[in-house]
């Protein structure tokens, strides 16, 4: 069996079938698939060993049925479960292939140096590791997902909660660590051009999370996977795709050249960019002021609950010492006089004429 070219991975990826998933999993697998290709092409094996590395089974394997596929879950219940120290069920250089997507920024960051040094162990081929970027911008966006999942559903969305735990690199440290563990030759290629990411993930967040009815959806996802995935490839992007050789036959360069996707060339793609910025910013803009007036309001109402706490508390010391004063002898004593005034000592003050002294 002949390892499929990028021609006939391209014609794969063009069904309807592939095309009608959701727009981010698919630029994102796309991807992987058309670098382990290209890999294996240069290298001449024609069913490679493959093992994925994922918190859920991402579809990779449809992509590339030809391979040999292990999956090895780096997380039990959403939680990380990768051991200490890390170590791959795996020997030395025994694996032409090695992909990690949607983990490396769902685990502890004392935790990634030695899974990437474990990656680089156990491949005798192409490391491939997809991160989020770790710039300014991106870790907002992820918040302002996550504020909309929450306000929509009421749901602490794992995922996202597990970024804001753990923490984005950016691509510039992740570099570093690759180095120090090895890596002497790294291309980074870009994927999810963001200004069309932040509107796609909140336009399915919005409709298909956790919609039963997601087939419904699927004309959506094929439009912008068929139109406008192609030119998601490009900086500003919210996710890196970090491809290493491990073996010398790979020619890193001529990996970059082939999976390389092209500019905004189309006249349509160009003016849907532009109207996406220019609605990111101006949106941009109004929560910026929203959310410095909510955090005045915030301020406001701290202060007041403040107030409140030291009132409440002033109440309770007076609470307290009337606690104190009502449990003494003397107290107990004066406040059962009255009983025994009315219902004892008048009567016997009748009986010896001594009613008059009632009056004091």
């Amino acid at each position: 069996m002949t390892f499929p070219s990028q021609e006939d991975l391209n014609r794969r990826m063009a069904d309807e079938s592939f095309l009608g998933r959701v727009f981010d999993s698919y630029q994102n697998v796309r991807q992987i698939a058309e670098c382990l290709s290209e890999a294996c092409r240069q290298r001449g094996i024609e069913r490679p060993r493959l093992v994925e590395l994922s918190r859920r089974p991402t579809g990779i394997q449809d992509f590339l049925p030809e391979a040999d596929w292990e999956r090895h879950p780096t997380h039990l219940d959403n939680e990380p479960n990768l051991g200490d120290p890390v170590r791959l069920p795996f020997a030395d250089k025994s694996i032409d292939g090695c992909l990690m997507s949607d983990v490396y920024e769902h685990v502890p960051a004392e935790s990634r140096p030695a899974l990437l040094k474990e990656m680089l162990r156990i491949t005798d081929g192409l490391v491939l590791v997809a991160c989020p970027n770790g710039n300014q911008l991106v870790p907002r966006l992820d918040r302002l997902v996550f504020d909309f999942i929450w306000g929509k559903y009421g749901e602490r969305f794992t995922p996202l909660a597990q970024h804001m735990k753990y923490g984005f690199e950016p691509i510039e440290e992740v570099l570093v660590t690759l180095k120090a563990q090895g890596a002497d030759q790294v291309v980074v290629l870009p994927v999810n051009y963001v200004y069309r990411w932040i509107h796609m993930i909140l336009i399915y967040f919005d409709l298909q999370h956790n919609n039963p009815g997601a087939e419904i959806f699927e004309p959506l996802n094929r439009i912008y996977n068929e139109r406008l995935a192609p030119f998601d490839y490009r900086e500003p992007c919210y996710r890196y795709l970090i491809a290493i050789p491990t073996n010398p036959e790979i020619q890193i360069d001529k990996l970059n050249e082939v999976v390389s996707k092209p500019s905004d060339t189309l006249p349509s793609a160009s003016e849907t960019d532009q109207m996406l910025t220019q609605a990111f910013r101006e949106i941009n803009s109004v929560a910026a002021d929203e959310i410095r007036h909510l955090h005045s309001t915030i301020e406001r109402t701290h202060e007041q609950i403040e107030a409140l706490t030291a009132k409440v508390m002033e109440l309770k010391t007076a609470q307290d010492e009337l606690d104190r004063i009502s449990s003494t002898m003397g107290w107990r004593l004066l406040s059962r006089y009255g009983r025994l005034k009315y219902r004892h000592l008048l009567g016997l003050y009748r009986l010896l004429g001594l009613s008059h002294q009632t009056k004091n």
